[in-house]
Formats: structure tokens, C-alpha cells, sequence
């Protein structure tokens, strides 16, 4: 099985059908007047910052990256990156938003030293006010010196997601991870003792040559260290990662589908049983009031994204930064805003992002709450083709309603990670292929 955008089966039929739109370059007027609008009225934003550049490359990333080679380059970035965040101060001021969360990633974030990301907060704070601190992704090779943990975390980083990712030797070398097993459980030990309020590990399956065993391997280890969540992501192939082509030449395979489901409920059911309990389809925390993912502010907005690659939702306005660096940076410290494509969101898609966000990656749905922000379930969503879909999904019992709430059933978690990884590689890593392309293109159609 190859994990791409066409893999999926009928889900990948329905992404490519009920997520096709068009992004187009704004006029920067009418950029900052359809975010400011479609913000107004709300309290709170969630803020996403991309920091864009690497130490080399991971064999299956997907996202928008650079080699960094050019220490001042990456200074420049930082002082575009305030100039971003200046603008929309200014544009926002008479809003009085008031930042929920703060996601930094990438790349590498944990390439920047602390008083990079005090400069971040800093200005952050000048033009919205008081924060909640900053949540980083990192890497394990970046923290093995203790000094570093203890210097980002007293400069405002508080929740860090670290990229274990496997604790397999050979897992991270077909990963083309830079860091080792050692590495990862100093890493732990380093933000313990430097005092980092949460601590996220990310974990990924169906990496080619991987098998079952080796899978449940890193689960039974992941449980036993000292984090507040594990997240467990299955590698998915885009035409822009770097292995695409080891793929495709099938110079390495991945597992099978049905080895695909059996890791699928091996998470489940592993980190279950030691005391994580699960806040999404690939997420398990010990507190099930916290969690590190974004996935609600991606889908649901309020979101500000920040920086080159990055993408935002206001909840009715989704743009999507340049992804050329040097452009970037231009157009920050220019003062506008770097948007190279943008498109409106009506109220029948939000709905369904929503749904779709609570119900089949949060697994559950309340309909009460859902009503009180959209209206009439049954109106809006039963009659589009996403309801089909639901009905479809309670026909063979993979969702069932009661006492007010839409639930996923245990039978229809496989199914929900078919459609949610579908949408990611047709929608998410379709945006930054195409965008990857050009830095200021016209027009881009998605999927």
C-alpha cells in the first residue's frame, strides 16, 4: 500500500470531490478587509507561526522547508515575522482579541534559541496583549543539551511537541531522522527538569519496512516515559517529499492495508491500556482536558497563520502565506501582509469542517452546541453530501447518536483515519505542493 492522495478508496474519491476549491491572489486591501470582517465579533484567535527552515531534510516531510545554511537569513525571518505580527496588530487593534493558543512549527522551530522565540512573544504580546505561552515542535537532536531546554522554556515556551517519532534505529534512518533513541529520552528528561508545563511525543506508522511488531514496540515504549500525550501519525507520501520517488520506483514499500489497520487499533488499544485516553483519532492523552493538537483551530478557525508557508481561517476567510522565503520576507518588512492566495468560506462549509473536526477526529459531535452556532443540524448538514456520508457511516454502525451527541464507535475508527489522512493529502499537502511551485501564483485549484 502506498499512502498518497489516491489511496484511500472511495475517500479519496470524496476529498477530491467535496473539498475542490480555488485559491486566488488578493488584492492586499481586500485581504486585510475580509480578515478584519470575518474576525469581528469574535474574542479569541488561535495563532500559528511557521518557521520554515531545516538541518536536512526528512526522507517523507511533507511540509514547506529550507535547508538552514544562512544564519542571518534565519535573523531576517525573525524580524520579518514581528513585522507580520506589527500588521496585524495594527490591522486588529480595535478588536480586542485575545490569543487562546500559540502553535510554532515547521521545519525545525527548536532551531531557534530562546531569546529568538522571546522576541516572537514579546511582540506578540505588544499587539495582543497577554498570552498563554508558546507550544513549539521540536526535535529531540535539539534538546540533548540540557542548557538549550532550560533556555527556551525561560523564554516562554511552555508545551513542546518533540518529533520521537520511532524508537527503532532503523525506523529513524528510513525516516532520515537526525537524532537516536538516547537522544529522545534526554530530550524528555532535559524539558522535565527545565520545568515545561506539557510535553507532546509524536509517533509515526506504516514507515516503509516497518512491521507490526516493530510497531507495537514503540508504543509499549512511548507509554512508559514521562509525557502528557502521544500522538501517532501514519507517513503519508506526497508528490513533494523527498522519498516520493524511493516510492514510486517501489525501492521501498509500505505495509499492507491490513497491517495498516492492525496499528491503527494496536494504538488504540496499547496506550488505552496505560492510562492515555483518547482526545482524537491519533491523539492520547493522561489528561483528557489537554491537548497539544491544533486540529480544531485548522478546521474550525479562528486562526491566524503566520509566516512563510503558513496557513490561516478566521472561520470565513482561508488564506495561504508565500512559500518562498526571500518573498516572504520582502513583503513582511514591507508591511503587507504576504497572502499568495485566499478564498471566502460560507457558512455550509464551516459547518462541515466543524462536524467533520468534532466528529470524526474528536470523535464526538454534541448537537446542541453544534445548533446554538449553525443552526438546524438536519438542514444544513442533512440534506449536503457530507450527510449522506454520516448516514452512510450510522447505516453500518461507525457513529451512533445518543443523548444529544453524534459518537465514533470503536468499529469505525479505521474508517475515520482512511477519511481523515484522504483530506489531508488532497487538501493540506495539496495546498503546499501547488504552492510550492510559484511564490505569487494567480490562481491554484485544490485538490
Amino acid at each position: 500500500m502506498i499512502l498518497d492522495r489516491h489511496s484511500f478508496g472511495i475517500w479519496s474519491f470524496v476529498a477530491k470531490r467535496a473539498f475542490k476549491t480555488t485559491f486566488r491572489r488578493p488584492e492586499p486591501h481586500s485581504a486585510k478587509e475580509a480578515i478584519k470582517e470575518t474576525l469581528r465579533g469574535k474574542r479569541e484567535i488561535g495563532i500559528y507561526i511557521h518557521i520554515p527552515f531545516c538541518e536536512r531534510f526528512c526522507t517523507y516531510c511533507a511540509y514547506v522547508r529550507y535547508l538552514a545554511r544562512d544564519p542571518d537569513l534565519i535573523s531576517r525571518y525573525i524580524e520579518a515575522l514581528k513585522a507580520e505580527i506589527g500588521t496585524y496588530g495594527e490591522l486588529l487593534r480595535d478588536l480586542n482579541l485575545k490569543i487562546a493558543h500559540i502553535h510554532v512549527g515547521g521545519g525545525t522551530p527548536s532551531l531557534l534559541d530562546g531569546s529568538q522565540f522571546k522576541e516572537i512573544s514579546n511582540s506578540l504580546t505588544k499587539c495582543f496583549g497577554s498570552h498563554p505561552g508558546i507550544a513549539i515542535e521540536a526535535n529531540p537532536n535539539d534538546l540533548v543539551n540540557k542548557e538549550k531546554a532550560f533556555e527556551l522554556v525561560n523564554h516562554g515556551v511552555g508545551d513542546v511537541s518533540l518529533g520521537v517519532q520511532s524508537f527503532n534505529p532503523d525506523t529513524l534512518r528510513r525516516l532520515g531522522r537526525p537524532h537516536g533513541v538516547e537522544e529522545s529520552l534526554q530530550a524528555i528528561e532535559n524539558l522535565r527538569r527545565a520545568g515545561a508545563r506539557h510535553i507532546n511525543m509524536d509517533l509515526m506508522y506504516m514507515v516503509p519496512g516497518q512491521s507490526l511488531g516493530k510497531w507495537v514496540e514503540d508504543l509499549e515504549q512511548a507509554a512508559e516515559q514521562d509525557v502528557d500525550e502521544i500522538t501517532c501519525y501514519p507517513t503519508l507520501i506526497t508528490e513533494h517529499c523527498p522519498g516520493f520517488k524511493l516510492i514510486k520506483k517501489g525501492r521501498v514499500n509500505q505495509p499492507d492495508k491490513r497491517t495498516f489497520r492492525r496499528m491503527v487499533y494496536a494504538a488504540e488499544d496499547i496506550l488505552s491500556s496505560k492510562g492515555f485516553k483518547p482526545v482524537e483519532i491519533y491523539g492520547y492523552s493522561r489528561d483528557p482536558e489537554w491537548k497539544y493538537a491544533t486540529v480544531n483551530y485548522e478546521m474550525e478557525g479562528p486562526l491566524l497563520g503566520l509566516g512563510c508557508g503558513a496557513m490561516g481561517f478566521t472561520g470565513g476567510y482561508e488564506y495561504q502565506n508565500t512559500c518562498s522565503v526571500q518573498e516572504y520576507i520582502q513583503s513582511a518588512l514591507q508591511g503587507d501582509l504576504p497572502i499568495a492566495g485566499a478564498r471566502s468560506v460560507d457558512i455550509e462549509e464551516l459547518a462541515i469542517r466543524y462536524t467533520n473536526s468534532r466528529l470524526l477526529v474528536s470523535r464526538s459531535l454534541d448537537i446542541r452546541d453544534f445548533e446554538e452556532r449553525f443552526g438546524d443540524f438536519s438542514e444544513l448538514i442533512g440534506k449536503s453530501g457530507f450527510g449522506k456520508m454520516l448516514m452512510l457511516l450510522r447505516f453500518l454502525g461507525y457513529i451512533k447518536k445518543r443523548e444529544g451527541k453524534m459518537e465514533l464507535e470503536r468499529r469505525g475508527l479505521f474508517t475515520a483515519h482512511l477519511i481523515c489522512w484522504a483530506f489531508v493529502t488532497n487538501v493540506p499537502c495539496g495546498i503546499a505542493r501547488e504552492f510550492l511551485k510559484t511564490p505569487w501564483p494567480n490562481e491554484v485549484t485544490i485538490p
